[in-house]
């Protein structure tokens, strides 16, 4: 049997939502039907279409584990149905939350104390949520944003030959900023929303990163080239039917724009029958981090992941094995700043999964260790480390490897 590390759950029974005051109509302006057309399909590709409850009002909620608790830091999901593509955007999140808790030097943004950063109290915690999905927005819009929140009962777009009702879409309020203490003050007072579990989550967190960001810029992060999303007739998508994991959510909510393409810069693809196709990627070194394994090193490195997401500004990466997603990060910001700290250096783990009880802590050896020593199988997470560090030695620290 799999031995997860650690003394307790930290899970518990959830304390309820704290009273709350429903959206008011007069916040921000309601929905109209061309929008909500165009968000729908953008993001899943065809309005009007099939509804998937798990992708609107029934999807996963941004729920912490117990405070001051060991993984206090932590988002958790127990029961139901969790698609891929939700999973791995609540560990974008949680990858925010520890940037928020572990580098924030800016006192106004974040809560302090004197606890232990992975043990936060129930106001850290909120604050460290109300930041993230705040700068994810921020940094979609370039320095503004569009808030989506939902109004309890007023639907503002009727059903119709274009749009059929999902939950969530009609009964939009989109809340615009100009000014970052504006959306931190609003989203703070309705962060409960985000907190609904089951409820609208993920949808909100990408509804407004895609308006922030604009709806023609995401179609033109999607197609690679200008678009002019009104006007077009073959578009991509964000989200597929089945909920995979997608490099363009990724990118949008890690770097703030919608690409599909993982390496470095502007690359060309064709061949002397056929024009050569720019492929832009990642143009600024990402301020979270991506590793991926894709079940063998050959699927791995058709992936093209480039450097600017495998050396991130700050030491958290995203972790995506097939379907499935967790955290790896390091305590230390100074990983990233000089090559040297890289010999020896710990890494913690993290997977939004309650069957991990305690602190994951891996040690991490790049150079010293004795060549001759023979090594044990790899695991699954040993080779996504080596796709960052090539031949590094990985120390589980006793416990039995479950990934």
């Amino acid at each position: 049997m799999t031995r997860y590390p650690g003394r307790s759950t930290g899970i518990g029974e959830r304390p309820p939502l704290p009273n709350v005051l429903p959206v008011p109509a007069s916040l921000g302006t309601p929905i109209t039907e061309p929008t909500a057309v165009a968000l729908r399909q953008v993001v899943f590709g065809q309005c009007p279409s099939m509804i998937r409850s798990e992708f609107f009002s029934r999807g996963p909620g941004m729920v912490f584990r117990e405070a001051e608790q060991q993984l206090a830091y932590g988002l958790t999901f127990i029961g139901g149905d969790m698609t891929p593509m939700a999973r791995s955007v609540l560990m974008i999140v949680q990858a925010q939350i520890l940037k928020t808790l572990l580098f924030e030097t800016d006192p106004a943004r974040i809560l302090k104390s004197r606890r232990d950063p992975l043990e936060p109290t129930m106001t850290i915690q909120k604050e460290a949520l109300v930041a993230a999905v705040s700068e994810i927005i921020w940094r979609a819009g370039s320095g503004q944003g569009i808030l989506c929140l939902p109004s309890k009962s007023l639907i503002h777009v009727p059903e119709s030959p274009q749009f059929n009702h999902d939950g969530v879409t009609e009964k939009l309020q989109l809340v615009p900023f100009a000014k970052w203490d504006e959306l931190v003050t609003v989203l703070r007072r309705y962060i409960y929303i985000f907190q609904e579990e089951p409820g609208p989550a993920v949808l909100l967190l990408l509804y407004s990163a895609v308006l922030s960001r604009g709806l023609d810029r995401v179609n033109e992060d999607l197609m690679g080239r200008a678009a002019n999303f009104s006007g077009l007739t073959h578009r991509s998508h964000l989200v597929n039917f089945k909920g995979s994991i997608s490099n363009s959510v990724l990118c949008l909510l890690m770097t703030g724009r919608a690409t599909q393409f993982l390496h470095n810069g502007i690359q060309y693809r064709g061949d002397e029958d056929n024009a050569s196709i720019a492929e832009t990627g990642l143009l600024i070194r990402s301020p979270l981090g991506l590793l991926l394994w894709m079940g063998n090193e050959e699927k791995t490195q058709a992936t093209n992941l480039g450097s600017r997401l495998k050396t991130p500004i700050f030491p958290i990466w995203l972790v995506i094995c097939c379907d499935q997603s967790g955290l790896l990060f390091c305590l230390d910001r100074a990983l990233m700043r000089d090559y040297r700290n890289e010999y020896n250096f710990q890494l913690h783990y993290y997977t939004s999964s309650h069957f991990q009880t305690g602190d994951t802590i891996l040690n991490v050896c790049t150079r010293g260790f004795d060549e001759t020593e023979p090594e044990i199988p790899l695991s699954t997470l040993d080779k996504i480390i080596r796709t960052k560090w090539s031949g590094a030695r990985i120390n589980w620290n006793g416990i039995v490897p479950y990934l």
